[in-house]
This record gives structure tokens, C-alpha cells and sequence, in this order.
């Protein structure tokens, strides 16, 4: 089920759903409604890439959840969940494996919390990709907070989920466990309304605390309307989320836990 997730994922993400919309206009390019659904598609391709569209949608998903400035504030709890992201291998010239820049904040901001507050950390999530050989990703983020300063017995590993559903899964069976209930959820902001739709339904009782914020002031210009690479990026990221919480939603509705 997990691998044809992903592939039905695939087929409905940029840019795959370009070339096959640009594929049914060449097959039937003497139909009249091919040229009208070309004209339709390149319309999507400048709005979906632009600089606007990509502020918005990543701006509904950064303001669901506000910073945790001070956790104290929160009332107790009982352990810091951290949601893992992607890892950079040592391979080819990269002599030492390293954490990419979104999984760093989201550490940081671990740290931040654990500096307010010690609390034991649990780092969960592993290698998401069933077709490629693991990256360490669980390791490599575990080890970063230890070199930071927060004591190993502090640091603990959920290596086992492949994506945010799974590690709501196991995520409560640690808490069942260790007999903890509240901790705070540590993710990247656009990551964590998805993130909270799975953890309060199967994992009760999270408090949000997002890091990792990358949506800054709107300023407008001629230029925000031009499609980018940047912002082509970004709304592959957005869209990605938008997607997870349409399948979170159809899971936790007919599938379950």
C-alpha cells in the first residue's frame, strides 16, 4: 500500500501531471477540445510556478500554527517529538553525512525547546524511499542533537516510519510505553497542519511546535507573476502538503489506523 501511494503520488504531482496532460493534447491534437485543454494547461503551468500563488498557499499553511515561544506556557508535558526530514549521504564528494537545511531548523528549534524546557527527545522517522538504500536520516538527527549538548539518555530513536502517518503509529506506541500523554510536535510549519491532522487523531496529546518558518512578508512587484525555479520548487512542497492532507483525511475517515 505504501509503494502505491507513492506512485499514485507521483503520477498526480508536478511535473508528471504535465507531461501527461501535454500527452493527451499530442494524441488528440485534432480534436478541438485538445487546443482548448493545451491552452488550459499552460494557463496552470504560469499560475502554479508564480511567486504569488506559492506566498498564498504556503501562507495558509504557516499561520494555522504560531511559534511556541515559550513552551512553559503550554502546561507540562512529558517528551519533545521531533518529525525527521530529509538527509544528505556521503556520496560522491561528500565526504561526511549531514542533514539538509529544513531538518536543521527543525533540530534547532528542538534544542530551543529542550534548552527551556529538558525534556527527552525522540527523533522519529526513517527512509522514506523503498527503492534506494537507507541515509541514516534517523541517526545522522539524533547525532546532531547529541553534539549540541543534550545528554544521549535524552536522545531517542524511531527509525522504523516511512512517512508522518506511520510515525503517528509508532509514535504512540513509545507513548503507551514510556506512560507519557502530552509533548510538544516539532516540525516544519508548512509540514505541521498535515502533521496534526494524523498525530491528534492517533496520537493524542500533541502541542504544536513548529520551526522551520520560510513564507516572509508579501511584497508585491511585476516580477512575483513570472514563473521561477524558486517558486516552481516551493509549490511542488506546498502541493505536496495539500495532497497529504487529502489522502491523511481519506485514511483516518476509511482506512484507520
Amino acid at each position: 500500500m505504501y509503494i502505491l501511494k507513492q506512485f499514485i503520488k507521483m503520477l498526480v504531482m508536478p511535473p508528471f501531471v504535465w507531461f501527461a496532460l501535454l500527452l493527451i493534447v499530442l494524441v488528440f491534437w485534432k480534436r478541438g477540445w485538445a487546443r482548448k485543454l493545451l491552452a488550459l494547461t499552460l494557463v496552470f503551468v504560469f499560475i502554479l510556478h508564480s511567486a504569488l500563488l506559492n506566498h498564498a498557499l504556503g501562507y495558509w499553511l504557516e499561520t494555522r500554527y504560531p511559534p511556541l515561544i515559550d513552551p512553559r506556557k503550554a502546561g507540562s508535558y512529558d517528551a519533545i517529538v521531533v518529525l525527521t526530514g530529509a538527509s544528505i549521504p556521503a556520496t560522491g564528494l561528500i565526504p561526511f553525512p549531514s542533514i539538509s537545511s529544513s531538518m536543521f531548523r527543525r533540530l534547532e528549534e528542538a534544542l530551543r525547546l529542550y534548552r527551556l524546557e529538558p525534556k527527552p527527545v525522540l527523533i522519529s522517522g526513517g527512509h522514506a524511499n523503498p527503492f534506494t538504500p537507507s541515509h541514516g536520516e534517523n541517526a545522522v538527527a539524533c547525532d546532531y542533537l547529541r553534539r549540541w549538548g543534550v545528554p544521549p539518555e535524552h536522545v531517542l530513536s524511531e527509525a522504523g516510519s516511512r512517512d508522518t502517518f506511520e510515525s503517528a503509529l509508532a509514535v504512540r506506541q513509545i507513548l503507551a510505553q514510556k506512560g507519557w500523554r502530552r509533548y510538544l510536535l516539532v516540525t516544519s510549519a508548512t509540514h505541521m497542519p498535515r502533521s496534526m491532522q494524523v498525530f491528534q487523531r492517533l496520537a493524542p496529546e500533541p502541542i504544536a511546535a513548529p520551526g522551520d518558518f520560510i513564507t516572509p512578508d508579501w511584497a508585491f512587484s511585476p516580477f512575483s507573476l513570472r514563473p521561477s525555479e524558486g517558486a516552481a520548487g516551493g509549490m511542488g512542497a506546498m502541493l505536496h502538503e495539500y495532497v497529504g492532507m487529502l489522502n491523511y483525511a481519506w485514511r483516518l475517515r476509511f482506512g484507520g489506523p
